[in-house]
């Protein structure tokens, strides 16, 4: 909707879906909520602006395609959308791991309407309430807090569970009154435990034997615990922020798809010390101009990459670049955090199985997206509802805690907080191709990945190109606590299998460390780590005495008037979550503050 002639707007919305995706490498035919793909925030921000009653002039810009086809909408899909679709995704890759042996991991962002949601894992998890109290402290904003964000999130969610009742005599699965949300725009479902195949059972039982608490729901605020994995899915269908947010919109909302922006405009007139954002530069050469403002939402890697080419950031590296600095913010793609994870697998007898036979039977996978594709019934309408997630603290006694010991006061008082989980571990749900063999044996997967990472990584330019990919520096386990508990976070992982009700059914290791030494496996994560992609940071939100700070907690970019970044690069913490649901979150934060700000709605 909307043509390239026109070019002057109340606000421009830059990516709808240009954000990064949590996924792991294409040997994975099937995999975990422990990735998820990252996004969704300038959906959420361009749909309620067009919908607001006053009804402003709205562009919204994407990069990449409307991702209608139903083919990507299946809800059993998950990532394979990037690979089977190659549009839905941009593929950049890391710089050679120091910590990792040198190795180049790839990280993939999502293009398109709807962005990373549109081939993600579905997972929708919140994260802990210490999470959010600890932000509203960092920010000074106590909109911030867990008090108000639950009030955020009941707004945007519309919580589908079916209550087994006297099905779930063990209360694995259960919603805490007052803490979900039913009328939003935003679809989401709680598989009950009548999608579970036994596997799932017998897992859930062993993990609670072992020590591990059950969690009923997750999304209560309170995380730690193991429990069934809420999912962006409803009735078949992927739910998308395309889905929930850009259907039946108003004429006052124009959409160019297939648009890129090289960088933004700013008011000739204005100085460094008032620098005035005025509109943006397509790649095409034309410009399109903002009344009101330019809200970024490219997502934690592209955002700070624009900002860099259109000469904000430190300016050394601009010079070095030969592009102008018109104002020096040294911490622009800086202070990035990432969540990190690896994957263990062992051949299981078939009482431990869940749906390894169906990733063996090319037939059965062809007859189900028959299935699909004619009534959205069958296994690709229900094979997402059939995940563990268990957010957990450590077994003093199956863990070492020197490195966080020596964490900053703040920082250690913070992770030892009761509902803050140090690792997450995910039970099933994955499966490798190189897993898959030819006998008769189900296969185990367990995806381990690290909270509360204190490694930070960077975002710079290689070229002042726009075409050029980012330089994305992770820095995974140059912290040493991020090593120390990962390794501890294996570790625990190995003892569950290793544990009676488990172990009886384990016939063959897969993939897993020589031994259950600190040692072997320290050697074995740095092999095989991977990103989850869950980058936040690189344009953090800060209180007002914050110097070092990129944007204010309206989201606004200090320096500059008329642009503010709602993405997840605002973060100023990771929450312990899968960060889907924070992009959903830090979307309607946003437009909240444009609303009052702009009195959209009255």
């Amino acid at each position: 909707m909307g043509s390239l002639d026109e070019s002057v707007f109340d606000f421009i919305v830059v990516g709808a879906g240009q954000q990064t995706l949590g996924i792991l490498p294409e040997a994975l035919i099937a995999l975990s909520d422990a990735n998820e793909f990252l996004g969704n925030a300038g959906a959420v921000v361009a749909g309620n602006l067009a919908k607001s009653k006053s009804r402003p002039r709205v562009l919204l810009i994407e990069k990449g395609g409307d991702n209608k086809r139903e083919e990507l909408l299946v809800a059993s899909e998950r990532f394979t959308n990037v690979y089977v679709n190659p549009e839905v995704g941009t593929r950049y890759e890391t710089t050679p791991q120091k910590h990792l042996n040198g190795r180049v991991l790839e990280y993939l962002r999502g293009n398109g309407l709807g962005g990373s949601s549109i081939a993600n894992f579905e997972g929708y998890i919140r994260g802990s309430s210490s999470d959010y109290n600890s932000w509203a402290q960092i920010v000074d904003d106590e909109a911030w807090n867990w008090e108000h964000v639950l009030e955020a999130y009941k707004e945007i969610e519309n919580l589908h569970f079916d209550d087994d009742g006297d099905e779930d005599e063990d209360g694995f699965v259960s919603l805490k009154d007052g803490a979900h949300g039913f009328s939003g725009p935003l679809d989401i479902t709680l598989p009950s435990r009548r999608n579970w195949p036994k596997g799932l059972d017998l897992l859930m039982k062993a993990a609670q034997k072992f020590g591990w608490p059950l969690n009923p729901d997750q999304n209560s605020g309170d995380l730690v615990g193991v429990g069934a994995a809420t999912t962006t899915s409803h009735n078949g269908w992927r739910v998308t922020s395309a889905t929930a947010y850009l259907n039946d919109l108003p004429d006052n909302i124009t959409v160019w798809t297939n648009t890129f922006v090289d960088k933004l405009l700013f008011d000739e007139k204005t100085q460094s010390s008032s620098l005035t954002a005025v509109g943006v530069l397509l790649a095409d050469g034309r410009e399109v101009r903002a009344r009101h403002e330019v809200i970024l939402s490219l997502g934690t890697i592209d955002t700070p990459k624009l900002l860099l080419l259109s000469g904000i950031g430190p300016r050394d590296e601009l010079e070095k670049l030969s592009i102008p600095c018109v104002l020096d913010q040294p911490k622009i793609g800086k202070d990035m955090l990432d969540h990190c994870y690896l994957v263990l697998g062992w051949g299981v007898s078939t009482e431990l199985g869940t749906s390894t036979p169906y990733e063996k039977d090319p037939q059965q996978q062809k007859a189900a997206r028959a299935q699909w594709m004619k009534d959205k019934t069958g296994p690709d309408a229900t094979r997402n509802l059939r995940n563990l997630i268990g957010f957990l603290k450590f077994d003093p006694a199956r863990s070492t805690t020197f490195e966080l010991e020596r964490l900053e006061p703040e920082k250690r008082a913070f992770i030892q907080q009761p509902n803050v989980p140090q690792i997450e571990i995910f039970l099933q749900g994955a499966v490798l191709k190189e897993l898959l063999t030819d006998d008769d044996l189900e296969t185990l997967l367990i995806a381990v990945m690290l909270m509360n990472p204190q490694s930070r990584g960077t975002v710079t330019l290689a070229s002042s190109n726009p075409a050029a990919a980012p330089v994305i520096e992770t820095n995974y386990f140059s912290h040493p606590y991020d090593s120390e508990t990962f390794v501890n976070g294996v570790g625990e992982a190995l003892a569950f299998v290793d544990s009676e009700d488990i172990k009886k059914h384990v016939v063959t290791k897969r993939l897993t460390p020589e031994s259950d030494s600190r040692e072997d496996i320290l050697a074995f994560s740095k092999q095989n780590l991977m990103s989850v992609l869950h980058p936040v940071g690189t344009v953090r939100m800060g209180r007002k005495e914050d110097s070092t700070a990129c944007a204010d907690s309206d989201f606004r970019l200090r320096g500059v008037a008329n642009v503010r970044v709602i993405d997840l690069s605002v973060c100023p913490v990771i929450t312990c979550n899968h960060t889907m649901a924070t992009a959903y979150l830090v979307g309607h934060m946003g437009w909240k503050r444009l609303a009052a700000e702009y009195k959209l709605d009255e």
